[in-house]
């Protein structure tokens, strides 16, 4: 990046910028690209000697010239589309947005699963698992259900059969989504989206799940609590990274219009 700088030279903490930024810039438009690196280069090296004018030594001057710049992350968001030009984006480059979305949600899941695990042994399987009112079993299946279950009434015992599956299920999913996350890891990263619209879409998904697990879980309180806990379980994850998730995205885009 420097010119200056002859073949072998110690590299300075402008060109270990620079570096850092050619990276993670190399997703966005190469004409945005080339001219985000060529404005930064001049704005750094303008900086840093205006910096050895006052007094500081080069390596020092250049130190905080890249300080007051600020971190690539605050930088790269100008390279990303608009929303207005999603339409015009291929396929392709919300491939892995998606596959990652599946996998935090997947994962959630996951998690949802041994929150069931701990709200059943805090409250019991029916916390987690019991029937609503009005529910019943023919005689044959009430023997199926509570042969595993000696001692256990015929309620009992489908509360602790479906508290197992309910933790068996969404654990196996959460595994499931620590392989789409390898899998999203792997992909290549095509053309960027714009910026907050992967993690708002994400906050999005998680907020209608709350919503949804939440209406579950008030209507089941309501009925006396029965099988409460395994739509509980599900909106003590998904609300927090609802949140998480949106002040990413609100981040992503005000880095975005601040760097505009």
């Amino acid at each position: 990046m420097n010119a200056g700088n002859g073949a072998g030279a110690e590299e300075g903490p402008i060109d270990a910028y620079l570096d850092e930024l050619f990276v993670a810039a190399r997703d966005g438009d190469p004409a945005a690209a080339r001219r985000l690196l060529a404005e930064t280069e001049a704005h750094l090296r303008e900086c840093a000697a205006r910096l050895r004018g006052q007094g500081l030594d080069p390596v020092d001057a250049e130190r905080e010239a890249v300080k007051r710049f600020g971190p690539v992350s605050t930088v790269t968001p100008v390279l990303r589309p608009s929303l207005r030009d999603v339409a015009r984006l291929p396929l392709r480059a919300f491939v892995r947005p998606l596959v990652g979305l599946a996998a935090v949600g997947a994962i959630a899941v996951g998690v949802s699963g041994v929150v069931s695990e701990l709200f059943g042994r805090i409250w019991g399987a029916g916390f987690v698992a019991g029937d609503l009112p009005g529910v019943a079993y023919t005689a044959a299946r009430c023997a199926v259900l509570q042969a595993p279950y000696a001692g256990l009434d015929c309620a009992q015992a489908a509360a602790e059969h479906h508290w197992g599956e309910v933790v068996e299920y969404r654990v196996v999913l959460g595994v499931l989504g620590l392989v789409l996350l390898l899998i999203w890891r792997l992909l290549p990263r095509d053309a960027a989206l714009p910026a907050g619209l992967a993690p708002s879409l994400a906050a999005a998904a998680f907020l209608l799940a709350t919503a949804a697990t939440g209406i579950q879980a008030l209507n089941a309180a309501v009925q006396g609590w029965q099988g409460t806990g395994a739509w509980l379980s599900a909106v003590v994850v998904a609300l927090p990274l609802a949140v998480v998730f949106a002040v990413a995205a609100l981040r992503r885009m005000r880095m975005k219009h601040l760097g505009s």
